[in-house]
């Protein structure tokens, strides 16, 4: 009995903290909108020849639409670079129908990269980096659609000598099925909103995989892309290793958009803790801290300890407006119509967050590609099971 206080006071401040969490949230949305407008407003003649790098392997529905949209670039002088495993691979045959719809559009695509790592993605990535003709290089993965105004709203703050690397937000849109459907809501309520929360509170010092705009010499500072051969998280490792060599990583204002298939509850589930345990090993000390971003259940845990206390009743008010003020600011500023009319799901959404963050702790495996892999302590992939010793 008498720790109910403490107990009390305890909840009540994590669920205070929570809904600050939430304010920084809307305050990142705002901070947003303002980069959104002084990059619209800025006049510049910055267009160096970019070379866009594409990792692929496989094809499915959406992979021609999504594709399509670089060979749609208004961009004065770019090319495509492809980078595949296999020459029977069935994107080939989506490659070489854009390319006859699209004949100005310069491509290359080189094929069976030469051993690098246990990451095939990166491997391939550096495949195409060698085959790049120019300077500045866009790596974005296979299954994210852009505006026109892509390249140019992207290469335009590598203008500045400081600056090295160049991310997007992004915002999903799921081919049907209620999983796909929670992943989207996760992408913009969750994920793209702790990156503006980061960006607002410590700047930014890791990319995003749906777009990374960087300068060759920037990745040779840095050590290479085989300093990511071995790493799941490769695309949050390129960022943070140019920041590390003292370039700034800058958020575009330009949203992108990641295609995000019909999928089982267990492939959900799996690609979740995939996530999960990718950004533990990569901010330990940051996933521990996202215990404060469930405000929904913090606010729902003290009421249930307390429910006759009107505060507890008062501050559990406060917290979910503020979450679900900042999950409806988020859609509307990634343009993430699909969220907006499903915002009556995050309480579903974030009991199945607060699961994943806690198995996030429950271990190093990951599956990948279909296949099983050990996270080691700084991030790397191993194989699992191990190998034998002989």
């Amino acid at each position: 009995m008498h720790a109910a206080p403490w107990l009390f006071a305890g909840l009540a401040l994590l669920v205070v903290a929570s809904s600050a969490y939430q304010f920084v949230v809307l305050l990142g949305t705002l901070w947003f909108r303002r980069l959104r407008f002084r990059e619209q407003r800025s006049l510049t003649s910055f267009t160096p020849p970019v070379s866009v790098l594409k990792p692929i392997r496989g094809a499915d529905d959406d992979l021609e639409a999504c594709l399509e949209t670089f060979f749609r670039q208004d961009y004065p002088h770019y090319e495509i670079v492809f980078a595949l495993h296999d020459p029977e691979d069935a994107a080939v045959a989506v490659i070489e129908r854009l390319r006859q719809t699209y004949p100005g559009v310069r491509t290359t695509c080189v094929f069976q990269p030469p051993p690098l790592g246990i990451n095939p993605k990166v491997a391939n990535l550096a495949h195409a980096f060698n085959a790049a003709q120019y300077e500045t290089v866009v790596l974005s993965d296979a299954d994210i659609r852009v505006p026109p105004n892509y390249l140019r709203t992207v290469v335009r703050p590598l203008q500045h000598p400081q600056v090295g690397v160049v991310t997007c937000p992004y915002r999903g849109t799921a081919n049907g099925g209620l999983t796909a459907h929670l992943e989207c809501l996760g992408i913009s309520t969750d994920f793209i909103a702790g990156v503006l929360a980061a960006c607002l509170t410590e700047g930014m010092s890791f990319a995003l995989g749906a777009t990374i705009a960087t300068r060759k010499a920037v990745i040779a500072d840095f050590g290479g892309l085989s300093r990511l051969a071995d790493h799941l998280g490769d695309d949050y490792l390129l960022g943070h290793l140019a920041h590390r060599a003292g370039y700034e990583v800058c958020l575009s204002s330009c949203v992108v958009e990641t295609v995000v298939p019909r999928m089982t509850w267990r492939d959900f589930l799996s690609h979740q803790l995939r996530w999960a345990r990718t950004i533990r090993t990569a901010r330990p000390g940051g996933y521990t801290g996202m215990f404060i971003t469930h405000t929904f259940w913090l606010g729902a845990l003290l009421v249930a300890a307390f429910p006759a206390v009107p505060l507890a009743w008062h501050l559990f008010l406060v917290a979910l407006t503020l979450r679900f003020l900042a999950a409806w600011q988020m859609a509307n500023i990634l343009g993430d119509r699909e969220t907006i009319r499903r915002l009556g799901w995050l309480p579903l959404r974030d009991l199945l967050q607060m699961a994943i963050w806690m198995g996030g702790f429950g271990g190093r495996t990951v599956t990948w590609r279909g296949q099983m892999y050990r996270l080691t302590g700084d991030g790397r992939l191993l194989p699992y099971p191990l190998p034998e010793r002989h």
